[in-house]
């Protein structure tokens, strides 16, 4: 209780700082997390489970504010930018070999976890500057949806690199499986959201509506994680369904952004205590710099580039194809997962775990003030 007290004041007041100089308010939570890191703060359990409160309740409310029609309108723009991401991560892993000479297998795997993208830290950053609703928007969350996908296979492939062996049959499996949960949450919650809502509306319960769909969205986010998929991901599907009743999206919405306001503050600051600067102080940092700097050049640029130049392929303009880039640029958890496993298999280096250790910080703290800059630059022209 002492430590969710002290971070969220923490994360409050470094808040006002932060929206005071005129940047995104959710830098000002990762930098608390950042802070306690560096001073070998271990959170609690406690902690954790109220970060992921956090994040499942506020993609939830981000689905919410959308609708699966217009989801569904954009999927295939969506997939397309999340392929061109998984490529341009994949090349610039390869970039990695030719520039730093390192085995062809490990750049691979560098490729693979530069696949990762999190956009929980760009969907705050666009709920905050509200920008959920824009085209560019709903691009960048659909292509979350479907590199969460093909993160999931290409972690199988890590695995599989790291012990010798792929099972090419195992990956289209884990893929297929997992994007049906996805839709089927959707559409299911789309067929029943009228009939769901006259059933809960008739029980004489204090706050039935919220209790009831918190209980759902927390059963659902458990079986996610369960067969290895995004529970926060999952989350916005259930919202997404939901949302083709608007009466009933609506109500819902108001009744529920008070937990998304007083536990998503909690993730980020989670996320930004995930960086572990004891592991990094192992590495002569004078002797590897550049090593690093190209490692976490190529993970910001992977995605810039690869999921930029595909929208503008795609019909989107300049400053929206660079938004989605710079949106896809986060890394979190599945980046660490995928690279604590390489190296404890001993695919990757030291030098190479740290510059991807260090892309996590970089990216959560650069990414909000761009996006925030370009929406800025493009009302004042």
């Amino acid at each position: 209780m002492l430590e969710i007290a002290i971070l969220l004041s923490s994360a409050k007041l470094m808040e006002g700082l932060f929206v005071r100089v005129g940047l995104p308010r959710v830098v000002g939570y990762i930098v608390v997390g950042l802070v306690a890191s560096a001073f070998n703060y271990q959170m609690s359990e406690a902690t954790r489970a109220f970060a992921i409160v956090g994040i499942t309740t506020m993609l939830f409310y981000a689905g919410l504010e959308s609708s699966i029609r217009e989801f569904m309108r954009g999927l295939k723009d969506s997939g397309i930018i999340a392929v061109g991401g998984v490529i341009g991560s994949l090349a610039f892993g390869y970039l990695c070999a030719e520039l730093l000479g390192l085995r062809y297998t490990e750049a691979l795997g560098i490729g693979v976890a530069l696949s990762a993208t999190s956009v929980s830290l760009t969907v705050k950053t666009l709920e905050e500057l509200s920008k959920l609703g824009r085209r560019e928007s709903q691009a960048i969350i659909g292509a979350a949806v479907v590199d969460d996908v093909i993160g999931l296979a290409l972690l199988s492939v890590l695995i599989g690199i790291a012990e010798g062996r792929i099972s090419i049959l195992g990956i289209i499996e884990i893929s297929a499986l997992a994007f049906a949960f996805w839709l089927a949450v959707s559409f299911v919650f789309q067929a029943i959201s009228k009939s769901l809502f006259r059933v809960i509306s008739k029980l004489r319960a204090e706050a039935i509506l919220l209790t009831t769909l918190f209980s759902i969205l927390m059963l659902f986010s458990y079986v996610a994680a369960y067969i290895k998929l995004s529970s926060i991901l999952l989350a916005y599907a259930l919202g997404l369904g939901i949302a083709s009743f608007r009466y009933f999206a609506k109500k819902l919405s108001k009744e529920i952004y008070p937990v998304v306001a007083l536990f998503t503050p909690l993730f980020f600051v989670y996320t930004g205590g995930l960086v572990k600067f004891s592991e990094i102080t192992q590495l002569e940092l004078h002797r590897n710099i550049a090593f690093i700097l190209v490692i976490v050049a190529s993970g910001l640029l992977s995605k810039i580039i690869g999921c930029g130049i595909v929208a503008k392929l795609r019909g989107f303009s300049t400053k929206e194809s660079l938004i989605i880039g710079i949106g896809m640029t986060p890394r979190a958890e599945v980046m660490l997962t995928a690279s604590m496993i390489g190296y404890e298999m001993g695919l990757f280096s030291l030098s190479s775990y740290i510059g991807l250790l260090a892309i996590i910080p970089v990216s959560t703290l650069i990414t909000p003030p761009l996006l925030k800059y370009l929406y800025t630059k493009s009302s004042t022209m």
